[in-house]
């Protein structure tokens, strides 16, 4: 039976976070964390202030408590294969999350060839449920190309609490 949630409309996008490894007493190497995320908006103009859902539980919400940053990166159309490869944990090899080229610019890891991405301060975070909210204020924003985003009346993907949890 088809949930009404389940009807609602989302973006789908990379987040990712960076934790330098000069700040961090047991790690020679900077810890990255990447992930697929859905529940993103908008919430005030100025200052510009994102609001991003992480699943309690991943990696992704322990780096950016660490960091304090994270990283949101538009997808298109061209990269519906991206959204189930960062469904998954990630895999760090020189130069690729997950097989997917970035770059570090700033303090933080940039997926390559994306429509754009938004780096954000975190202002506040609140765990709800499941999940921890955080408020980012933008600190950098990149466009890089005008693509069609990826949104969920475009590709049908399976997303499941156990997926969001990786």
């Amino acid at each position: 039976m088809e949930k009404l949630a389940h009807k609602f409309t989302y973006g789908y996008y990379i987040l990712t976070a960076l934790k330098k490894a000069d700040n961090l007493k047991t790690r020679d190497k900077d810890y990255i964390a990447a992930g697929t995320v859905n529940w993103v908006s908008q919430i005030s103009f100025s200052p510009k202030i994102f609001s991003v859902a992480v699943a309690q539980q991943s990696d992704l919400n322990e780096t950016i408590d660490y960091s304090e940053r994270f990283t949101l990166h538009v997808l298109s159309t061209e990269h519906q294969d991206y959204i189930k490869t960062f469904a998954e944990k990630s895999t760090i090899e020189e130069g690729k999350i997950n097989g997917v080229p970035f770059n570090k610019k700033n303090g933080e890891a940039i997926i390559e060839n994306t429509i754009g991405h938004v780096t954000c301060k975190v202002l506040k975070s609140e765990n709800i449920g499941d999940h921890t909210i955080y408020f980012g204020e933008v600190i950098d924003e990149v466009l890089e190309n005008d693509k069609e985003p990826i949104c969920t009346a475009h590709i049908p993907i399976e997303y499941s609490k156990e997926k969001a949890e990786i």
